[in-house]
């Protein structure tokens, strides 16, 4: 069965008594491979529990997010702090299942709170992630064992494209949503370039070090000396 009728099948045998369920993460988004899971957020009224439950459903792994209007909320305030959006994804992004009149007003909301973006970087956050960055690709300059390079590639590949995304106001996203976050750039040349490079198979140090130090220009320089962390 496809995943999307094994979700729907799964949540009329276990939570038949929900308002409404979303499909969401690469099963929801048409992304799926023979190792996916089925996300489903599942919304109960208020005074419902709350909780995430990992079971197996006709093959399939299912990660229930069972949730309320409230814990819902809670969320989407944790998740913009955190700047990664899981659960808003999942609910703006996904198929919806079944609807018992909720469905589409919070998948409207969802929309919306994505469209708004993370919380901002305040100065001091995002002197900390240039003079990270700064670091980070000075060592990848710097180093000849071809193990470390290896290990700072990888490094310094996650800290450009946190601060490209930060710095044009995305949502960020860990292991392969990262990859799917740079993919919403489409206009942004770095995006590209970032996901060209991640993609070539080659990894070349020199084509990301010449990448990272324009998303750093961009974003507000190289920060080294002078920099100060906390109050003198």
């Amino acid at each position: 069965m496809d995943p999307v009728s094994v979700a729907r099948a799964f949540v009329h045998h276990a939570h038949p008594a929900a308002e409404c369920s979303i499909l969401g993460g690469s099963a929801g988004t048409g992304k799926a491979t023979a190792n996916s899971d089925l996300d489903i957020v599942i919304l109960y009224p208020n005074g419902h529990s709350n909780y995430a439950e990992t079971t197996r459903y006709q093959g399939w792994v299912v990660e229930a997010f069972v949730h309320t209007p409230d814990s819902i909320s809670f969320w989407y305030e944790k998740e913009r702090a955190a700047r990664c959006a899981v659960l808003g994804d999942i609910v703006a992004q996904g198929v919806l299942l079944m609807d018992q009149g909720a469905g589409e007003s919070l998948q409207d909301s969802a929309r919306r709170y994505m469209e708004k973006g993370p919380e901002p970087l305040s100065e001091t956050e995002r002197g900390i992630r240039l003079y990270g960055l700064s670091n980070s690709l000075d060592d990848l300059n710097g180093s000849a064992d071809p193990a470390e390079k290896f290990a700072i590639s990888a490094d310094v590949f996650t800290q450009a494209v946190e601060l490209l995304l930060l710095h044009e106001n995305a949502w960020l996203g860990k292991g392969k949503w990262m990859v799917r976050r740079l993919d919403q750039l489409p206009q942004n040349q770095l995006a590209r370039q970032l996901l060209a490079w991640a993609g070539s198979g080659k990894h070349d140090e020199l084509a990301l070090a010449r990448i990272t130090s324009e998303v750093l220009r961009q974003a507000g320089g190289y920060v080294m000396e002078g920099f100060v962390r906390g109050s003198r």
